[in-house]
């Protein structure tokens, strides 16, 4: 199975590259990290090579800057992207907090400032699967932060 990771400069790549490593299935044969900063995929590539260190078996990783290249072929697709990076996550939560309100990245005024950044990107990478992957499966781990479960109305499933 090809796992590409959306955002494969970020600190979550270790924590699933761990679990690909214990899997006594190996069920993942590659990784593809996709980041379109060069410098945070090569940090985490080095995170990895050391991870893997002595482990008796590891997925093939390749590194892409383009999504589409990235995508080609994928079965899951993991998308863990900050669209405006730290900066804009920084923006997010000052300014509601200047206008005396909630500075969070995840509801109010800053998850609102978030959303309209991600939104259009995250619906282009949707049609962007369609076009290079449409049997891939999609997890999007783009902002779980801050979440609290609630009940979804009307199926009361956990959301």
């Amino acid at each position: 199975m090809k796992l590409v990771i959306l955002g494969g400069g970020g600190f979550r790549v270790p924590l699933v590259h761990q679990s690909l490593l214990a899997d006594p299935d190996r069920l993942v044969d590659e990784i593809v990290l996709q980041d379109v900063l060069v410098p945070r995929l090569t940090a985490i590539g080095a995170v990895l090579d050391q991870q893997a260190q002595g482990a008796a078996w590891r997925p093939k990783i390749r590194m892409a800057t383009s999504l589409e290249d990235a995508l080609s072929g994928a079965d899951m697709v993991f998308s863990a992207i900050r669209v405006g990076g730290l900066g804009g996550r920084s923006l997010d939560e000052r300014i509601p907090l200047k206008h005396g309100l909630m500075g969070q990245e995840t509801v109010g005024p800053g998850g609102i400032c978030y959303a309209l950044r991600t939104v259009p990107v995250a619906m282009d990478i949707a049609r962007q699967v369609e076009r290079r992957a449409p049997d891939a499966w999609v997890i999007n781990f783009t902002n779980p932060a801050g979440s609290s479960p609630r009940r979804c109305r009307p199926c009361s499933a956990t959301v």
